[in-house]
């Protein structure tokens, strides 16, 4: 994933004074941080797929929890 028109970013550095290799590298180092970059898009599945998780060790818990209610009220 490109984080920024890398073409155009370099383009406005060397007209704001940077050299083209400067430009050039300091494009490259901002596109090499892809693994640190975050989408709402990645953070909504990392959330759904929690969620989903989280369901399928609470059906379970608590109907053990409701069948040892019922089982303790149905013996008194």
């Amino acid at each position: 994933m490109t984080l920024i028109n890398t073409h155009a970013t370099v383009k406005k550095l060397i007209k704001d004074g940077f050299s083209e290799k400067q430009a050039e590298s300091l494009v490259e180092i901002v596109n090499n941080k892809n693994d640190e970059v975050v989408t709402k898009n990645d953070l909504k599945i990392a959330i759904l797929e929690l969620k989903s998780d989280l369901l399928k060790w609470m059906i379970p818990f608590f109907l053990t929890i409701i069948g040892l209610i019922i089982t303790a009220f149905f013996k008194h």
